[in-house]
Order: C-alpha cells, then sequence, then structure tokens
C-alpha cells in the first residue's frame, strides 16, 4: 500500500501531518510509522466491511487523530470533538444534504490516537458516506464495534479486550428485545460491549449469518419494516440460548462458527440392546448425539479413535491427557437449558437426572478448539434392564 505525505495547515513548529492511502486522508500529531501503520488496518477493515455490505468505497474518508491535544490548534477541532477526545474517545460528524431523492455526505473522523477507536470511527464514517445512516443504535455501535477488532477477513476469533470478556461473563444480558431498541451513542463502554457481542454471534453464527447481513442492509436503507423482530423473532428462544452460552463460555480466540448449535438435527430414544453410533469432531462445539435420553434409564458408551488438541500434541484417546484436556463430555439440552458438564472418557455408564437432547465435545478450552484435528466414534446402548419406571433424581441445571 502505497502511503503518501501531504499538505494541510500546520502549526509553527510542524508536528501535525497528514498521510493518504486509498481510501483514507488521516491528519495526526502521532509518529510517522504509527500514521502508516494506522493506514494499513483501516485498509484492511475498510476492506472487510465493504465487501460484507457489498459496498464498494467511492469516497475518501478523512480522519483526524489526536495523540496529544496541546499539538492540535484551537479552531482545528469543533467543541463535540473537543469533548470527546478529553475523554481519550472519538467521534464521527457527518453532515448528509438531499439532492432529490438522492444524498452527499461528508464524514469527518475525529479519534485519539489508538488504532481500535479510530477503526470503530471509521465503520460509522463509511456507513454514512455510503447509505447516509449507520442504522440504529445497537447495530450501529455493536457492528463499529466489531470493526475495531477486524484484523483478517477470515479471521472469526474473539478478539475483545479483557476487561470487556470478564464483563459480559459477570453480568446477566438484557433481553434481546431490550438490547435491539433501547439506547444511545457514547452511553456507557458496557453497552456498548454487549452490543459488540451479540452483533458478533449474529454475524459470524452460521445459523443467523445471512440473515444478520439482510437485515442489516435493510436498517441502512432504511427498508420500511426493517428490525431485529421482523427478521428474527420467529428465533427469538435459539438465540438468547446461544447469546447466554457465548457470553458464559466467552474467551479470546473464541470461535461463535465453531460452536453454533445445531438445531436441525433429528433426535429419537434409543432402543433397548441397540447400539447408536455418532461421530464427535475435536474442533467443534457442542454437537448432536441425535439421542433423546430419560431420565432414570441407564447407558453405556464406548468410544474409538483419537484427537489432537494442536498441531505440536499427542494424539489422546476421549480420556484425554493427564490434565483432563480432550476428555469426551457430555451435556443434556431440555427446554433451553443445560444440564452441568458431565465428563464421560472411553467408557462409561450413565443415568441422566432428566430427560432432553445429549450433546458430545472435545473437552477443550472455548478459546482453543480452532487448532484442533481428529474426530472420535462414540457408540450408545441403552440398558435392555433399564426400568422405565426408574426415580427422576432432581435435575441439575444451569
Amino acid at each position: 500500500m502505497l502511503v503518501l505525505p501531504v499538505a494541510m495547515p500546520v502549526q509553527a513548529n510542524g508536528e501535525i501531518a497528514s498521510y493518504r492511502s486509498r481510501n483514507f486522508l488521516v491528519h495526526t500529531d502521532d509518529e510517522p510509522a504509527k500514521a502508516r501503520a494506522l493506514l494499513e488496518r483501516l485498509e484492511r477493515m475498510l476492506g472487510i466491511i465493504a465487501a460484507y455490505w457489498k459496498r464498494p468505497n467511492r469516497q475518501i474518508i478523512e480522519c483526524c487523530v489526536v495523540k496529544d491535544l496541546k499539538a492540535w490548534p484551537p479552531d482545528r477541532l469543533p467543541p463535540r470533538a473537543l469533548e470527546r477526545l478529553r475523554q481519550r474517545a472519538g467521534i464521527t460528524i457527518s453532515v448528509k444534504r438531499m439532492r432529490g431523492k438522492a444524498f452527499v455526505t461528508k464524514s469527518l473522523v475525529y479519534a485519539t490516537a489508538d488504532n481500535q477507536t479510530t477503526q470503530h470511527e471509521a465503520v460509522h464514517a463509511f456507513a454514512h458516506q455510503m447509505f447516509g445512516t449507520s442504522g440504529p443504535v445497537w447495530y450501529s455501535e455493536g457492528m463499529a464495534e466489531m470493526g475495531k477488532y477486524w484484523e483478517s477477513e477470515n479471521d472469526r476469533s474473539v478478539r475483545a479486550k479483557p476487561a470487556v470478556i470478564r464483563y459480559l461473563q459477570s453480568t446477566p444480558p438484557p433481553a434481546l428485545r431490550v438490547l435491539t431498541r433501547s439506547g444511545k451513542t457514547a452511553d456507557s463502554w458496557q453497552n456498548y460491549a454487549q452490543r459488540w457481542a451479540l452483533c458478533h454471534l449474529l454475524a459470524n453464527n452460521p445459523n443467523y449469518g445471512q440473515r444478520f447481513r439482510l437485515l442489516g442492509l435493510g436498517l441502512l436503507s432504511q427498508r420500511p419494516g426493517a428490525n431485529y423482530r421482523s427478521v428474527f423473532g420467529s428465533m427469538d428462544r435459539e438465540i438468547s440460548f446461544e447469546f447466554r452460552v457465548f457470553l458464559k463460555d466467552l474467551a479470546p480466540g473464541y470461535r461463535v462458527d465453531l460452536c453454533a448449535w445445531d438445531w436441525k438435527t433429528r433426535f429419537r430414544r434409543p432402543r433397548k440392546g441397540r447400539t447408536s453410533k455418532v461421530t464427535v469432531d475435536a474442533g467443534r462445539g457442542w454437537q448432536a448425539s441425535r439421542l433423546t435420553v430419560q431420565a432414570g434409564r441407564t447407558y453405556s458408551l464406548t468410544t474409538s479413535g483419537t484427537w489432537q488438541l494442536g498441531s505440536e500434541d499427542k494424539p489422546v484417546d476421549a480420556n484425554g491427557d493427564k490434565q483432563g484436556r480432550g476428555k469426551l463430555q457430555a451435556v443434556i439440552l431440555d427446554d433451553y437449558r443445560l444440564t452441568a458438564t458431565a465428563g464421560l472418557g472411553t467408557k462409561a455408564t450413565f443415568r441422566p437426572s432428566q430427560d432432553g437432547k445429549l450433546f458430545l465435545r472435545c473437552g477443550d478450552d472455548w478459546g482453543s478448539l480452532a487448532d484442533n484435528s481428529g474426530r472420535i466414534t462414540v457408540s450408545v446402548t441403552l440398558d435392555p434392564k433399564s426400568a422405565e419406571s426408574d426415580t427422576k433424581p432432581p435435575n441439575n441445571r444451569r
């Protein structure tokens, strides 16, 4: 990428310079090397969001990136921008002019010298210049938060800051009808975190990704009737469940696309004495066994095969390694609630505490699934002597 310094009014001490790439013009008092690195990040991010929204950029995005406010002339930064910059944050100011049914928008990004802040605001600027709006607050800020983490088109992993992850794990999420309806720009970083989490889930989950893209285009084009409820209302329980699970298991490197829940597979009760087989992939989250189990019934399980928890790790069977990593695990799903996780290993006999659908996975850190490989075949048999009248133990839900 070619980056050229360009002329602009500067202070007498020459601390502010301008840098130009194909799609961006950045004015900054930061070091030249950092300015060029920022332009490279902005170009990568813009390529991702432009491809996602299927709108190639047609207008330069101008940014004022501030390291030290004292280096900037008093009349160079508007009051609204100064207020946000003093908070070490950013703002995008857009002016929209209508020409009949067409519009022309000019956006200016003002951001503290922090790559992620500038990327966040650049998403707003691109949306306003291309669509005339960035959508309702939940979508606008959620997508901008996604944009600030983007580094590669093919990288779908979670890159949120540790403080954001800790907050999301420790705070019950609001109902989706509330999250997608209320709020205002610059209300709090906590609200931004929740909007990011929802947009990240919907954009990267194969259960919802295509619908979410179309919803976003409808919101940006201000299509009548385009809203979260009209597109996802029939899936609200599934999305709410996956959102809760995503936040609970959230970790750096977490891949939503690998941990999507299977809502399409048909489940059935195993017949007494008949063995049912299912293959479990080491590189995915909870996977459907296709079996519905019953409380108090006795099931036996055996496995064959090995898997690896990384390219440098030795293959292990369903018992996992000495630390228990790689051990076959099970959970039961019933009415959008999960039992506690149970470790099974290569061979086990178990009696479920409740009825429900049996899901299995390779026990590994949620942020480390992407480099796993291998599969294990699991065979499950219902004990023919298992009595229908077995007493159900108390439910163990989480």
